[in-house]
């Protein structure tokens, strides 16, 4: 086991003092007890004087490096509201993107957000029956997605209007086209004051066991993926920040987009497919100082023998896994070849990450275990009878959702209309 350094704040001693509360009023300045994700992840930092701030760099499969600062995600993401709005589109309605990680997803992402809508993620690995199965059961309203995916929309059940980047084609005329939507009149009023219970994120699970279920991710969400970003991951001000995850699952979602927007910090994307080639030259020319993958990322690093130096390199300051367990082999691996720690964390789509190594808290933290819960959780080992065991018995991990003020899962949606 390794301890963390003496000067990060204790764990134990940071839980005393610390508050769910105060999370979430740092992050709406309106402290009215309501909500805005739009307001949350980028009105407030433009208003706050950081618009020149980039809110996201990204490396396409060419190569070409674009940006997004946050007056410029302000910007863009009003104009698209504004068609959003001209198409009848409000609050509560479920807009899907299947795009690649890319500018215009961010751009889709606040806008969505910016109308009170519900911004529904679609794996751009899904084929048409994945996508059939999930706009069917969230009644999904709009679906914005490129020429390289606009098939998989084909023949399905029902399909809503499509937002079509490069426009309609001969194949696809009704499609209206996103480079004139970005040239609509900006979005009238100011976003949606929203109660904390209402949904931003239209989530479904990877189906692992059964068929995926629908679960909407209410704004009082924020508050956990903020707290998640600050203490486990250490994201700071100055940090270059590379998520690896996929957007179009939770892991990357919640934390390769809320996550550093809610902080004010730079996300990056990179367009192309993974190979460890790839990920150490893109590491190296956006010079990265925290960096997040999954288990299969950082074994493929060391298989691949490209890494063994990397930390002559390297800028990394600190490392994260999750999605499966991070084994030995691999933690010593990282600390020695990219020359940081990596830590381990545990979530779910319904309830985000809960338990974690924090890279800024000091905890005992045992090489090949998750970690301690996160402050705002309660976590507890339970029986087969569901009676909670004392520490050291062997159980089933469970969320005390009545002690967990940062919990926010509220359920499993559209099971009436749709059964799941």
């Amino acid at each position: 086991m390794t301890a963390t350094s003496q000067s990060l704040p204790d764990y134990h001693h940071y839980l005393g003092t610390f508050s769910v509360d105060s999370v979430t009023a740092r992050l709406d300045d309106h402290q009215d007890g309501q909500l805005s994700a739009f307001e949350a992840c980028c009105g407030r930092h433009v208003r706050a004087g950081r618009g020149d701030v980039l809110a996201l760099v990204q490396e396409d499969t060419e190569g070409t490096v674009h940006t997004l600062t946050y007056a410029e995600l302000d910007e863009q993401s009003a104009k698209l509201a504004g068609w959003f709005q001209s198409q009848g589109l409000s609050q509560g309605d479920r807009i899907a993107c299947m795009l690649p990680r890319s500018p215009q997803l961010l751009i889709a992402v606040l806008a969505t957000w910016r109308i009170g809508a519900v911004y529904q993620p679609l794996f751009t690995a899904f084929g048409p029956d994945a996508v059939d199965y999930r706009l069917g059961r969230a009644d999904t309203k709009l679906v914005i997605t490129d020429h390289a995916n606009r098939y998989k929309f084909d023949g399905l059940t029902q399909c809503p209007p499509v937002l079509a980047v490069g426009g309609a084609t001969s194949e696809h005329v009704d499609d209206h086209d996103w480079q004139a939507a970005l040239t609509h009149t900006s979005m009238s009023g100011k976003p949606p004051r929203l109660s904390p219970e209402a949904p931003f994120l239209q989530m479904f699970t990877s189906g692992t066991v059964g068929k995926p279920k629908g679960v909407a991710v209410p704004l009082a969400g924020m508050t956990a993926f903020a707290i998640y970003m600050e203490l486990a991951i250490d994201l700071r001000d100055d940090d270059r920040f590379w998520n690896m995850a996929d957007p179009g699952w939770a892991y990357g979602l919640y934390y390769a987009i809320a996550g550093p927007l809610l902080l004010g910090v730079t996300t990056h994307f990179c367009e192309a497919g993974f190979s460890a080639e790839g990920a150490l030259a893109f590491m190296k020319r956006h010079r990265i100082t925290n960096f997040a993958a999954a288990p299969t990322a950082y074994r493929l690093m060391k298989a691949s023998g490209l890494f063994d130096d990397a930390h002559e390199t390297l800028e990394l300051r600190a490392a994260s896994s999750a999605g499966e367990p991070l084994n030995t082999e691999v933690v010593t691996w990282v600390e020695k070849s990219l020359g940081c720690p990596v830590m381990d964390h545990y979530g779910q789509t319904e309830t985000g990450m809960t338990c974690n190594n924090h890279h800024a808290l000091d905890h005992l933290k045992h090489v090949g275990a998750m970690g301690v819960p996160m402050p705002g959780y309660r976590l507890a080992i339970l029986d087969a009878e569901y009676k909670e065991l004392p520490a050291g018995e062997p159980g089933v991990l469970a969320v005390d959702i009545k002690n967990s003020p940062a919990h926010f899962f509220q359920g499993y949606t559209w099971q009436e209309k749709n059964p799941l």
